[in-house]
């Protein structure tokens, strides 16, 4: 029979346990909330038209974040929140729905990262899961996996496959947010709940996520490239104090992502982080708007390109490769 002593050090380890994961990983896990215009298959918070609540974890330290496909679907805005209290917009590089893991990308570099991992995982193993439940920021909860490998049916049509189960609690907001080992390493994001059941969690594998990762980011690369501006980017929506503040009567714009030197937009000094708001007369608000204008304002030259930064609204001369 264990002593009291041989007690207290065994909850003393399991502590340290917990602490460590969540030292490690925690600074890695964000906030997302999301406006939208359409419902979500499966809502952390809030009806259709109004703001929505998930986690998610960067893990790349130029702004890749890795969330669940559910938090953002139908989102005509997503605002990420970091641990040091800074609010950034954010794009959406590309989702899958079947596997419910979606990529964003923040206009910021030097992030910290959590390390993905595809280590095999036993049933009872200990894992932690960090997230914000019902908008309280950074909630650490424990639990063991319970199984690996399972299906659950998430619509009439849709059935996620090779999820981990785990006892560990998870509640609305915890969405998108990481299921990490003891050593810090994300194992898993969370995905589901089954409601009026205690002790039935789910999240999709890392290994999953590897694939996801590497099929949208190709994708992205793909459809963006650098064209005549040297840039590429995400469609973004403003703010409506940022609107008000510049008069502005549009409420998106394309968040610039990469900036080549040598090309025409950074000879010009736009950067990584501005929001390109309209080429010559022409607005700019989705990634095919700034398509259009390219090819319209083709044979005229220098063009002027309007844009945001740290909020205000600038605007420069620029020749294009064309």
């Amino acid at each position: 029979m264990a002593s009291a002593t041989q007690e207290a050090e065994a909850l003393d380890a399991y502590s340290r346990a917990i602490t460590t994961a969540a030292e490690r990983a925690g600074p890695a896990v964000v906030k997302i909330e999301t406006g939208r215009n359409t419902p979500q298959r499966r809502q952390p918070q809030g009806g259709p038209g109004q703001q929505g609540l998930g986690s998610g974890v960067i893990y790349s330290s130029d702004g890749l974040v890795l969330t669940n496909a559910h938090v953002v679907a139908g989102a005509s805005s997503v605002q990420v929140t970091l641990p040091d209290g800074r609010k950034l917009a954010a794009g959406v590089v590309g989702a899958e729905p079947e596997n419910d893991l979606a990529v964003l990308r923040l206009a910021a570099s030097n992030l910290p990262v959590a390390q993905l991992s595809a280590a095999p995982l036993r049933v009872g193993q200990l894992v932690v899961a960090i997230g914000n439940p019902y908008g309280l920021d950074f909630t650490v909860t424990a639990g063991v996996v319970s199984a690996l490998g399972r299906s659950l049916p998430v619509s009439q049509t849709q059935k996620l496959e090779q999820l981990i189960q785990t006892d560990t609690p998870i509640n609305p907001g915890n969405s998108g947010g990481p299921l990490v080992d003891v050593q810090g390493r994300v194992v898993g994001i969370t995905t589901a709940i089954l409601p009026f059941a205690q002790g039935l969690g789910f999240a999709v594998p890392t290994e999953t996520a590897y694939a996801v990762i590497s099929r949208v980011t190709e994708r992205h690369r793909q459809n963006m490239g650098r064209g005549a501006l040297g840039i590429s980017g995400l469609e973004t929506t403003l703010d409506e104090a940022t609107m008000r503040q510049n008069g502005l009567k549009q409420r998106g714009g394309v968040l610039l992502l990469e900036v080549a030197a040598s090309g025409a937009a950074g000879k010009a000094s736009l950067r990584t982080g501005d929001i390109l708001l309209a080429l010559e007369d022409r607005r700019v608000e989705t990634v095919d708007g700034l398509r259009k204008a390219v090819q319209a304002l083709k044979g005229r030259t220098p063009w002027r390109i309007s844009f945001l930064r740290d909020g205000r609204q600038r605007s420069v001369s620029l020749v294009p490769t064309v």
